[in-house]
């Protein structure tokens, strides 16, 4: 290694329950029939939704945030998460930020954006919950096509949560995983409110270093808040250390 390059950390526990939380979020607003009461369960009570720098306020607590929810069409839409960056604040908060490729087919044409959001997390025991999101466009997404990622943000609530440690999760993940993944991605492309799919997730590890490539059959039902894993086994495995 250069002696200028710093090592990559791993992803920690608390970035995977934020990456968890965001996730379950984008799914949500990805395809009609999710449980609005246990969705909540994944804001703070007082939970401040705004936009554009903040100069805007949507939500101000579960209420407002009801309301909010409830002006947003029906249609489908996605949300892939094309970075994130993840920092704890002085008091323990998680702070993560992501740039997200927003698509929502219109009458006409497709309609989307690049949107900048800046979250913050509180880690309640047992119940990790948003304390505050922010999201602001910052460029028009000029792809024509439609490109889905509701199942793909659902396997990866599943696998967040997992590796996160959220209590209520299987170690089907985490077995084959551990706690050394550097990256993380997933492959599927099932419709939204797709009841059974296929995924494919593959992470960069650290120790040892390599890849693995693992394969999923999920169950899946839009009122639950994550989908189950019916079957898991590791497809590929290199290790680049030797």
């Amino acid at each position: 290694m250069r002696p200028d390059v710093l090592p990559i950390e791993p992803i920690s526990r608390s970035n995977h329950v934020a990456l968890h939380l965001a996730h379950r979020w984008f799914a949500y607003l990805e395809a009609p029939g999710g449980d609005l009461n246990e969705h909540l369960n994944i804001f703070h009570p007082n939970v401040q939704l705004s936009g554009h720098r903040m100069n805007h306020i949507f939500a101000h607590d579960h209420q407002s945030l009801v309301a909010w929810f409830a002006s947003i069409p029906d249609e489908i839409s996605s949300h892939h998460v094309i970075h994130s960056n993840y920092s704890t604040a002085e008091n323990g908060d998680g702070l993560l930020n992501m740039v997200v490729a927003y698509q929502a087919p219109g009458a006409s044409r497709m309609q989307g954006s690049i949107i900048s959001y800046e979250t913050r997390i509180e880690f309640s025991p047992g119940a990790p919950r948003f304390i505050a999101l922010g999201k602001t466009p910052i460029l028009s997404n000029r792809r024509s096509s439609y490109e889905t990622s509701w199942s793909t943000n659902r396997v990866l609530a599943r696998v967040h949560a997992e590796l996160g440690g959220l209590t209520g999760a299987s170690d089907s993940v985490r077995r084959v995983l551990g706690d050394e993944v550097l990256q993380l991605s997933a492959q599927v492309t099932a419709p939204e409110g797709s009841s059974e799919y296929d995924a494919v997730v593959s992470a960069i590890m650290n120790d040892p270093a390599g890849v693995r490539v693992v394969q999923m059959r999920l169950i899946d039902d839009v009122g639950q808040s994550m989908p189950s894993i019916e079957a898991a086994q590791v497809i590929r495995c290199s290790d680049t250390s030797l």
